[in-house]
């Protein structure tokens, strides 16, 4: 259960990030490896190929990359109040 929870704490607090790229809110999404199946939501994850990199999150608009921990504390200021919700 654990594992589940603190999945599900990261992806909604990602989606608060200002993306590094282009400044925008909500664009980054998790990426993930390798070949997906006809169920994968791209609207949730981005795909990263067949060769596993260091980066695991990238935005969905401008392209892009980097790591996820490199990211703590740059959330948006209008949602800095949100994140001890979760």
């Amino acid at each position: 259960k654990g594992g589940k929870r603190r999945m599900r704490r990261t992806r909604r607090v990602l989606k608060k990030i200002i993306c590094p790229g282009c400044g925008q809110v909500g664009s980054l999404k998790k990426i993930l490896y390798g070949m997906p199946n006809e169920d994968f939501n791209q609207s949730k994850f981005l795909i990263g190929g067949c060769i596993v990199d260091i980066f695991d999150v990238g935005c969905s608009l401008c392209e892009w990359v980097g790591v996820r921990k490199d990211l703590d504390g740059q959330h948006s200021k209008s949602s800095m109040s949100d994140v001890s919700e979760y």
